[in-house]
């Protein structure tokens, strides 16, 4: 695999991302940033889709962040019981409520350090909140950003801070969160973990991984 790709190859693939996903974007629902920060929370280990459904059921019965605050974690976790460790989420989401309330005046801290500080909001989520609700430009590692970034030849490192640091110096400030659900997009259709669909997929010509796998 030739690594690093130079400046040229770069703006290929960001103008071939750009013409194939020029709509992709977060597709959590949620009214206001904290609810979207649950909504992210409540993501792990679970299909977007899934929670969208959940996040119906907690606007059925909570709106806003007192509301959270003031809710008990089991009557929490039953609102939460169709996702994937919904008693840890739940204690997470109801700290995160109090911690919000106490210490920053019920608004969500557009600091990545502060935003880190809470429970259940590790690098990712961080960014993920920043970049699609704060206006901070950020950068979100998840493993389809991670792996199309290393097949593409964006990045050497397999770990998550290097990656978002090599995506960074390769691409403006303003493309960031776009670039995240775009890359998040391709690993969905075509570069996928086994298997992937390289002769179908729109950046084979650029990519100096194709065929990997021995793929068709």
């Amino acid at each position: 695999m030739q690594l690093p790709y130079n400046p040229g190859d770069v703006r290929r693939i960001d103008e071939l991302l750009n013409n194939h996903w020029p709509d992709a974007a977060c597709e959590l629902q949620a009214r206001d940033p904290f609810e979207f920060l649950v909504a992210v929370i409540c993501s792990a280990q679970t299909s977007d889709q899934r929670v969208n459904q959940v996040m119906a059921v907690l606007q059925e019965h909570l709106c806003g962040l007192p509301a959270y605050a003031a809710i008990s974690i089991p009557d929490l976790s039953a609102l939460l019981s169709r996702l994937p460790l919904y008693r840890q989420k739940a204690r997470a989401i109801s700290e995160c409520a109090r911690l919000i309330s106490e210490l920053h005046g019920g608004e969500l801290p557009r600091d990545p350090h502060a935003l880190r500080q809470l429970p259940g909001v590790g690098a990712k989520t961080a960014a993920v909140v920043l970049g699609n609700r704060l206006g901070v430009p950020a950068i979100a590692v998840d493993s389809h950003v991670a792996r199309c970034s290393q097949r593409l030849g964006l990045s050497r490192s397999t770990q998550a801070t290097s990656i978002e640091l090599d995506l960074c110096r390769r691409f403006p400030q303003d493309r960031w969160v776009q670039l995240c659900h775009q890359l998040i997009r391709l690993g969905r259709a075509h570069c996928r973990p086994k298997a992937p669909r390289c002769s179908s997929c729109p950046l084979r010509r650029v990519c100096p991984a194709n065929g990997v796998n021995d793929a068709r």
